[in-house]
């Protein structure tokens, strides 16, 4: 089972999509996608998070049957030339379970559990970890941190309904999904608020327009050293997992930061 708790994880991001926001098309083919997750494994990633529908702002939904079709060779063919742990990034449950009996070792859902019969499918898959995402509109009445928390808790105790075990799970705040910049931003200055119980987090924040704003105008692919600023700032904060793109950089500054910060002490 993966090991959510482990400090200081990074996830490199494949996308096998034509649209992505900030990559679309370049992974498309299964040659050009193994291509690059080996590279990923390569520069140093923990996990590999493979996508096969773009959930940029004002994405068009890809039926389930397109998404499995982008992702499940790619698992397949991954899964030959490297024993990485492989994440699937669906809300379909059908996707879902096509991609954990292909190999899939995690499912991460930006809609945190909401679709039917999505936790019918976690549940008969004991080995297989689970990200959940909050990305709902958020109720006025309360604080960003409030709702994410209160939503953390519902999918908990939805969790524990289905007997899926504690250590299976891994929370994740969804910057950039529903919110406004500066709850984004809020969210990354303090980790602690927006962690449920000791639960372990997940931040993804590279290449989103979040960081565009902190930085100015840019395209998403200059956008690669601010989101390896902002999820080592992150990490540090105690985020166990951050998501990039660029896998490298993001490795390469954990490694400086342990140095020094061991020196240091």
């Amino acid at each position: 089972m993966i090991d959510f708790r482990k400090k200081n994880q990074v996830m490199g991001i494949l996308n096998v999509t034509p649209d992505s926001f900030s990559d679309g098309g370049e992974h498309f083919t299964v040659e050009k996608a193994l291509e690059h997750a080996l590279l990923l494994v390569k520069q140093g990633a923990d996990l590999i998070d493979i996508g096969g529908q773009s959930t940029r702002p004002g994405y068009a939904e890809v039926a389930p049957e397109i998404e499995a079709a982008r992702i499940l060779p790619v698992i397949r063919e991954l899964k030959k030339h490297s024993n990485i742990p492989i994440s699937v990034d669906t809300y379909f449950p059908e996707v879902a379970r096509a991609a954990i009996e292909a190999g899939a070792d995690i499912i991460n859902d930006i809609k945190g559990l909401d679709t039917p019969g999505m936790l019918e499918v976690l549940a008969t898959a004991a080995n297989v970890g689970i990200i959940i995402m909050h990305s709902r509109p958020r109720r006025k009445e309360l604080s960003v941190a409030e709702d994410i928390q209160a939503f953390y808790q519902e999918q908990f105790d939805r969790c524990l309904d289905y007997n899926i075990a504690p250590e299976r799970l891994c929370f994740d705040p969804g910057i950039g999904f529903g919110k406004t910049v500066p709850e984004n931003i809020a969210i990354l200055q303090n980790p602690d608020a927006f962690r449920f119980r000791d639960f372990p987090l997940l931040y993804g924040v590279s290449r989103k327009r979040t960081i565009q704003h902190m930085i100015g105008d840019s395209l998403p692919q200059e956008r690669d050293y601010a989101s390896v600023t902002a999820s080592l700032f992150a990490a540090q904060a105690g985020v166990e997992i951050v998501r990039v793109h660029e896998v490298k950089g993001m490795v390469d500054a954990l490694k400086v930061w342990d140095v020094l910060n061991t020196e240091h002490k």
